[in-house]
């Protein structure tokens, strides 16, 4: 191997979450409750893996925003949907883990059909 040669990433080129699937972005979410009850029931931990087409992202753009802010944005309301009931889909009621992004399908996404479809991005629970 030459060692005077350089590696150059192509104008455009990103690292990280954005080098996942060519079609989507895979992305987990783990939400853990601040509170432990809610109206005498007990809130859960939750874990759901979502599939945002990248498609999406197109047009909603700009050069201050990065599309993987867009695209956990959509991830999130889209989990959000798996909630079993409206009192739970309260935002302020759960920390986040920071999210896990995925490079490829994660298996649950081919095991069964989604929980929740909202706008074309699809979410499961992990159960």
């Amino acid at each position: 191997m030459d060692s005077s040669r350089t590696l150059t990433i192509p104008h455009g080129a990103r690292i990280g979450p954005q080098t996942m699937s060519e079609q989507f972005f895979y992305v987990e979410l783990k939400f853990i409750p601040k509170i432990v009850t809610i109206a005498g029931a007990i809130l859960p931990q939750r874990e759901v893996v979502v599939e945002v087409p990248k498609d999406l992202l197109h047009g909603k753009q700009s050069e201050l925003v990065d599309e993987n802010a867009i695209a956990l944005d959509l991830a999130k309301s889209a989990a959000f949907g798996t909630f079993p009931t409206e009192a739970e889909r309260v935002v302020d009621l759960y920390e986040e883990d920071p999210p896990i992004w995925y490079p490829d399908r994660p298996p649950v996404m081919n095991e069964r059909p989604c929980d929740h479809e909202e706008n074309g991005t699809r979410a499961w629970r992990v159960v």
